[in-house]
């Protein structure tokens, strides 16, 4: 297990080469960057799990809202976070119906589904570059349990996170690399 120091460490250096490379002006073409961190927490999250990927650290994705605005930050994966539940999915009576309309005729009867629930994190490290984007919210870099802030907001869903797959945010992490 990787400890909190570390994690911590490896967020500040990205979040300051992420900054760095704002502050030059790396992110003006950029839709969500050129107002970094406002309105970029969740591609700010993919960037930053690739880099922790890269340092053997896996993390999942975690996206919540409050007061009609959304927030997402990493949570680190291991002992701490409960393993995702597993439950049976059975189409609806009527989507079979609309599937067989466009020629599937016999949709698979039914399967699991994997879904992490927000109790699966109590424990887990939250891994958070973004939040001062909010006033209520001092720190531009946050690794550790749930605070009060991270705590009034309330879970929408969550997923682990692989790689980079997006061309968009490998151009960004490419970027953002040449700070680190």
């Amino acid at each position: 297990m990787v400890s909190i120091e570390k994690i911590a460490e490896y967020a500040t250096t990205f979040r300051t080469a992420l900054y760095s490379a704002y502050q030059d002006g790396m992110f003006v073409k950029d839709i969500r960057f050129r107002t970094f961190p406002r309105g970029c927490c969740g591609d700010a999250c993919y960037l930053l799990a690739e880099y922790l990927r890269r340092a053997g650290i896996e993390t999942i994705w975690y996206s919540t809202e409050r007061n009609d605005w959304s927030h997402a930050w990493l949570v680190v994966k291991d002992e701490r976070v409960k393993p995702p539940t597993t439950r049976p999915f059975y189409w609806p009576e009527e989507l079979e119906v609309d599937l067989k309309r466009y020629g599937i005729e016999h949709p698979e009867s039914g399967f699991e589904l994997t879904n992490y629930e927000s109790s699966d994190f109590t424990e887990g490290i939250i891994v958070d570059i973004t939040g001062d984007q909010f006033n209520d919210c001092d720190e531009a870099i946050f690794v550790g349990k749930a605070d009060k802030f991270h705590q009034s907001f309330e879970f929408i869903n969550a997923h682990d996170i692989y790689a980079l797959n997006d061309e968009r945010l490998c151009k960004l992490y490419r970027i953002v690399e040449e700070y680190l």
